[in-house]
């Protein structure tokens, strides 16, 4: 009796400094996963290696049975992390596998060890009467739980068939979410408002499923957008694709496309499509594709009729667009006066190039010209400011930001040379814009402008030198590379073909 007790006591105090062992790295996680399945392990061996003398045979067999059944379900656990999370989830990219097909990869691997260990422990075992009982008990467990199959089912099939992924965008049915589970049971999506979704897995097959990540992230949509009768449909379609392709996120290939589709009882409709590869982002690169139409249209005066009547007198419209008109003219004139490259005018040419220059508005983050690019125009800043790059986007280094009175583009207003920086709007810009055009006859008429031109620009060169030489080794080398004031006024003739 005596030593039944100490090995009772012996049993219990080497599980306790096992188990405890085991609490005190539970931090470490491939502890914490075996936790569970290691306290088994170490309370049936404590009871075999302690209890063993006091145990009748046939019970010792069924401990060691026991024991050979925990080692065996440690070993699958392992060989599933092994597999899934290290192999299979690294050629995936990082994706979990559904956690219905890993179940079932440990389920059929925990059944083939319990067989061979039944096989070997007790080999007089009828394991047929053994299946047969099975048989029976999984009839009468279907019959009471008949969705529950039907879901694991669905979801064996789904996972053989693979119509998406962890991880995918999906539609099923009416519900539209990313992938983030699949169990036994259901599959869990999670919509763009953060919202969980279950759907069981017999319902999925029952859906029809829409994957937006495969076979590509590249997918199409379409945009509705109705224009005024008074406008020609070739500017509007050149005006939409401008505005896509301000949309960084909207593909160049496939490119975005236009059509007419309908005449309806307030506008002509067209309809946009246009290609991303982010899907979560659709509603966002959709608005900031309609903010920068918003933006192309109000530059070119085209109007988005919307289905009321107007019963305003027409004088009433017309005298607030000349008043707004005149009003831009005023602001040009003062900002003409106060720079340099036009303080040569008589007070006659200023109001003659002022009353010529057309008023466009940006929103921010446009490009208004960029680096590179062909150019012949002329900007006043009205409202608002505008930074300006030495690269071709707003990645390359900033050298200044321009604001209300300052101006750029003179170098390509007088020579037609590329641009040689890249201007974005701040926040909504609206600008003075001023065409070579304009200019032309004043050219012509008084060639010796040409002159007083070419020494502004070598003046305002030299300053945008010495800006530009603080910024990098590139603008350095530049700044020694600035035209004469005689290499300018060459090609303010040629380019006015005075």
């Amino acid at each position: 009796m005596n030593d039944l007790l100490m090995d009772a006591a012996l049993t219990i105090v080497a599980f306790a400094v096992l188990s405890g062992a085991l609490f005190l790295l539970k931090r470490i996680k491939a502890v914490a996963r075996f936790r569970g399945s290691l306290n088994v392990l170490f309370l049936i061996s404590s009871i075999s290696f302690f209890m063993r003398p006091h145990i009748e045979q046939g019970y010792v067999r069924a401990v060691y049975a026991a024991l050979f059944c925990t080692f065996a379900y440690i070993g699958i656990r392992l060989l599933d992390i092994l597999i899934f999370d290290v192999l299979i989830r690294h050629r995936r990219g990082g994706l979990p596998v559904p956690v219905v097909l890993r179940a079932s990869f440990r389920w059929a691997l925990f059944s083939l060890a319990l067989f061979l260990i039944i096989r070997s422990m007790y080999p007089g075992a009828n394991l047929t009467a053994l299946g047969i009982s099975a048989a029976v008990i999984g009839y009468i467990l279907g019959n009471a739980s008949q969705d529950t199959l039907g879901n694991l089912i669905a979801g064996l099939a789904l996972t053989g068939e693979r119509p998406f992924s962890i991880g995918d965008w999906v539609r099923v049915g009416e519900f539209v979410g990313r992938v983030t589970d699949m169990t036994w049971r259901a599959t869990r999506l999670q919509t763009k408002m953060l919202d969980y979704i279950i759907i069981p897995n017999s319902t999925i097959a029952r859906e029809y499923i829409v994957n937006y990540s495969r076979p590509t992230q590249s997918h199409g949509f379409t945009q509705q957008i109705g224009v005024n009768y008074g406008v020609p449909p070739n500017k509007v379609r050149a005006s939409i694709l401008r505005a896509c392709a301000a949309v960084p996120e909207i593909l160049a290939d496939p490119a975005p496309l236009v059509w007419l589709h309908n005449y309806g009882d307030f506008s002509i409709d067209y309809t946009v499509k246009f290609f991303i590869r982010e899907f979560a982002r659709l509603e966002q690169i959709q608005s900031d594709m309609m903010d920068r139409v918003w933006y192309e249209f109000k530059r070119e005066d085209i109007v988005i009729p919307f289905p009321i009547r107007d019963v305003r007198p027409m004088n009433d419209v017309e005298a607030k667009i000349e008043r707004e008109h005149a009003a831009a003219v005023e602001a040009s004139k003062e900002l003409l006066a106060e720079i340099p490259i036009f303080s040569h005018l008589s007070k006659e040419e200023r109001d003659h190039v002022a009353e010529r220059m057309e008023e466009r508005i940006h929103g921010a983050g446009e490009t208004l010209v960029r680096k590179g690019d062909e150019g012949s125009t002329f900007y006043i800043i009205l409202e608002g400011s505008t930074s300006v790059h030495l690269g071709t986007d707003t990645r390359s280094p900033q050298v200044a930001v321009l604001k209300r009175g300052e101006y750029f583009g003179e170098m390509s207003l007088l020579t037609g040379e590329e641009r040689s920086a890249t201007v974005v709007a701040v926040n909504d810009c609206h600008v003075l814009e001023l065409s070579h055009i304009v200019l032309r006859d004043l050219l012509k008429e008084k060639k010796s402008l040409a002159e007083d031109f070419a020494k502004a620009l070598k003046a305002r060169a030299d300053e945008l030198a010495k800006l530009q030489e603080s910024v990098d080794a590139e603008s350095r080398k530049r700044a020694g590379e600035q035209p004469s004031e005689k290499a300018l006024l060459s090609k303010i003739w040629d380019f006015f073909g005075i």
